[in-house]
């Protein structure tokens, strides 16, 4: 029986992995945009901000961003997007061309990853998931954050 579920567990993974790469998160472009359908969903934003060649944005981004897209579980609860710190111009809230370093600056962002969720209004609701002080945990801590998040909107 051992073997049997370590066979199945294989296969099964052996066809998931392939997907899970094929999934991407959004790049946030418009934020202006996608405030506009949080209000109309009331949905809060999940934003992961990293940077190019950061180990732990790549832990972040693979191990829990894409596969919570790729679940369909999410689809109701946020907006998933990223961020990468360096990228080109952006539409802000208010309709302005701004860079993503700028961007990042203006929630507070230093560090990456850091994972932020942002209410339809913009703002920061709770406190950000800087960096990842433990892998065992980074799921919980990502979906309580959610859910306060979501608890703020309600």
């Amino acid at each position: 029986m051992p073997r049997m579920r370590t066979a199945l567990i294989l296969c099964a993974w052996l066809l998931l992995a392939p997907l899970a790469r094929a999934v991407e998160v959004p790049v946030l472009v418009s934020v202006q945009a996608d405030l506009r359908e949080m209000q109309q969903r009331k949905l809060p934003m999940v934003l992961l901000v990293h940077a190019p060649g950061c180990g732990y944005c790549h832990y972040v981004m693979e191990e829990h961003l894409k596969p919570m897209i790729l679940s369909g579980k999410y689809v109701d609860r946020a907006l998933i997007r990223q961020l990468v710190a360096g990228a080109a111009e952006l539409v802000d809230a208010g309709g302005r061309g701004v860079s993503g370093r700028e961007f990042a600056r203006s929630l507070g962002v230093r560090l990456y990853p850091t994972v932020l969720m942002l209410g339809p209004d913009g703002q920061v609701l709770g406190e950000p998931l800087v960096g990842v002080a433990n892998t065992e945990l980074y799921g919980t801590q990502l979906e309580f954050a959610l859910q306060k998040a979501e608890a703020r909107l309600r």
